[in-house]
């Protein structure tokens, strides 16, 4: 994988987090104690630094700095190693937060590997599109013996994305009990993802799918639908002449693309002209909410401080405060590969979804929907 992807997907996992994640763990086994336990990609080892719930715990780590510097105690090792390369299994539980690297991000030698080895291991034929994390997820599955217990801190879109379809699937076939619970706060603010803790039981061959929401305090409020509600998550359709979405034309990371209010001011951008309106999350939106109106955005977006305005980089000439603003990002943009791609690196050739020739009076005149990762939230207000 790509030097920089390595480096931003190294998120260190909050103490009560692990310690929650560990009672989830003995809650699907009451009274038990886990006599082998497998941590792939386990950073710092920190899910082996507990007392009471295991015999022996392995953790494997790429990184030799975070392994060279862990203090592991009586029971628990830290080995240098790849994770996907690992030989050993039987293991009474797989626990962890793997890495969310997007296929992208992936050394396709390195991608095309793993995915030969889990179909030879009996495990699905993943899509050469799955996510880091749904490459370890599976391999959990298959490092854990037949009655083993998976629990992972991993993004909550694996329950409904596409590429992530054949594992969903092959675990349908095996039978086994999922339960996956969306943190209702931010564990990781700095991570675009919607964190979520999924529980597979493979103990038991019911086949039964569970959500819901989690709070840090362990406190789980269920829904019927992984959409978060009673109703179902809409289905993928082709579009229409009049009505379609288009995925893939993000110009680069919101912390530069996607302005603050006060970030506008402070650089002087002017609406309309320098910077649209912009919504990258609907989770500030009430689920009874079906119009996003010019009030509701400004209350909603711009009051609360929130990214809500798009440069308009795809313009031919920009103002002096634009420039300005451009050259003050510095060298951030080349941690986005979006960026490093383009002849000039903030030049976009069009935006992600204009309205524009669609709006009324009740909407900004140029709203652009920037979808975020972190939007999981299945609902669509009505743009008016």
């Amino acid at each position: 994988m790509k030097a920089e992807h390595f480096q931003r997907c190294q998120v260190e996992t909050p103490s009560d987090v692990v310690s929650l994640l560990w009672q989830l763990a003995q809650q699907a086994r009451p009274g038990a104690r886990f006599a082998s336990v497998l941590d792939l990609g386990a950073g710092d080892g920190r899910f082996g630094k507990v007392d009471g719930y295991f015999d022996r715990y392995t953790g494997i780590e790429v990184d030799r700095r975070k392994v060279a510097n862990a203090n592991m105690p009586e029971g628990a090792e830290l080995l240098v190693g790849d994770a996907m390369s690992w030989k050993k299994g039987d293991y009474s539980l797989a626990i962890g937060n793997p890495p969310y690297i997007r296929h992208h991000g992936l050394d396709p030698a390195w991608r095309n590997a793993v995915l030969a080895r889990i179909e030879a291991e009996g495990g699905p034929a993943l899509k050469a599109t799955a996510n880091a994390f749904v490459l370890f997820l599976a391999l959990s599955l298959l490092k854990t013996r037949a009655d083993g217990l998976v629990i992972q801190l991993i993004p909550y879109e694996w329950v409904t994305r596409p590429s992530a379809l054949e594992l969903r699937e092959y675990i349908k076939q095996q039978g086994w009990d999922v339960y996956v619970y969306r943190f209702d706060v931010d564990i990781f603010p700095t991570v675009l993802t919607t964190a979520s803790v999924t529980i597979i039981d493979k103990a038991s061959a019911q086949g039964r799918w569970t959500f819901g929401q989690i709070g840090r305090n362990g406190a789980i409020r269920h829904v019927k639908q992984p959409s978060g509600s009673s109703s179902k998550v809409l289905p993928y359709q082709d579009g229409t002449e009049g009505l379609f979405a288009i995925r893939g034309l993000s110009p680069g990371g919101q912390d530069i693309f996607v302005l603050t209010e006060e970030e506008r001011l402070y650089y002087g951008l002017r609406r309309r002209y320098d910077v649209s309106p912009c919504v990258t999350s609907l989770r500030c939106v009430s689920e009874e909410q079906t119009d996003l109106s010019n009030d509701l955005f400004e209350e909603a977006y711009v009051a609360e401080g929130r990214r809500c305005w798009l440069i308009r980089s795809d313009r031919e000439t920009l103002s002096p405060a634009l420039r300005a603003y451009l050259k003050a990002v510095g060298t951030q943009w080349q941690k986005y590969s979006t960026c490093t791609a383009r002849p000039t690196w903030w030049r976009t050739q069009s935006l992600i979804l204009s309205l524009h020739g669609h709006a009324t009076n009740a909407c900004p005149a140029e709203l652009y929907m920037m979808a975020s990762t972190s939007s999981s939230q299945v609902r669509a207000p009505m743009l008016h």
